[in-house]
């Protein structure tokens, strides 16, 4: 069985990327679905979640362990912050 390899976000931002808040991640509730996550190769992963009808992007910095998370919105604004992140449109 091979191992997925996920997508890649950009290194470097457009120079007019927007800048996303972060805040430090917490557990808020136990069905949390990952719906969609980024390759761990670089350090950094991003990881598109869904829970209680309510979706953000978590960032988790694997040598730190720190764990920051986007606010909680509704999918359609998510799932374009999660396009914009690859496309090097926000950071």
């Amino acid at each position: 069985m091979t191992s997925y390899h996920g997508p890649h976000v950009p290194s470097r931002p457009e120079p007019d990327a927007k800048a996303l808040s972060w805040r430090p991640g917490i557990r808020w509730t136990d069905r949390e679905r990952i719906r969609a996550h980024s390759c761990s190769c670089r350090g950094v992963v991003y990881e598109f979640v869904g829970a209680a009808g309510q979706y953000f992007i978590r960032r988790t910095t694997l040598q730190t362990g720190a764990v920051e998370e986007t606010e909680r919105m509704l999918a359609v604004r998510a799932e374009q912050m999660w396009a914009d992140l690859f496309a090097g449109r926000v950071h």
